[in-house]
């Protein structure tokens, strides 16, 4: 259910930002404007933001519709993760390809998105509760910048993106996804500060 919503939001998004509204600009200056205060600069976080938009826009658009209910992006400094699941391996390697296409401004296409059965209402649910222990955790963790870290969980797995200013901020994010009660897995993307990736 709450990933129905936030597709609903996003291609909400999406419809206002292809009509050119004013209100697409005023998001747009929320988000870059969080930039300040994360790793990532503000050009990057502007490129971020443009990119999920033109990604969520060619899946909707794709011959294959499922695709936009069923995945999920996350974007740090135009490294691209997908998440969610579908039901065959053509699919898989479908969104990945859209993904590709979308942009040469693309660096990294990180796909794990499963395959299998959709999830059932119980496990969303799970879901839902793990992805907001784990904010709860983050954001309570003095010793941690939350706003340079995303998560999504699909069937009790966490699956983490970011940029961690250290090994030690990186360790302490692993380390509470971890200790979340019903977490099967931890998947993490977070990259350090100085990592090369980021030149």
């Amino acid at each position: 259910m709450l990933k129905v919503l936030h597709k609903n939001l996003t291609l909400f998004l999406i419809l206002v930002f292809l009509s050119g509204c004013a209100s697409a600009i005023i998001g747009g200056v929320a988000t870059v404007g969080l930039a300040t205060v994360q790793e990532r600069s503000v050009k990057d976080a502007a490129i971020d933001l443009k990119l999920e938009l033109q990604i969520q826009e060619a899946l909707l658009r794709s011959s294959v519709e499922k695709l936009f209910i069923s995945v999920d992006i996350h974007i740090v400094e135009q490294r691209v993760l997908l998440i969610g699941n579908v039901s065959s391996q053509e699919l898989r390697d479908k969104a990945a390809k859209i993904v590709w296409e979308t942009s040469p401004k693309i660096k990294e296409v990180l796909n794990e998105i499963t395959i299998g059965n959709k999830p059932s209402l119980i496990s969303e649910a799970k879901d839902a509760r793990i992805s907001l222990s784990l904010s709860g955790l983050l954001i309570s963790d003095t010793e941690v910048s939350y706003i340079n870290f995303s998560h999504s969980v699909s069937k009790q797995v966490i699956y983490l993106m970011g940029i961690a200013s250290n090994e030690v901020e990186l360790d302490k994010v692993i380390y509470h996804a971890r200790t979340v009660k019903g977490v099967k897995k931890v998947i993490s993307h977070i990259i350090i500060k100085n990592d090369k990736r980021r030149l």
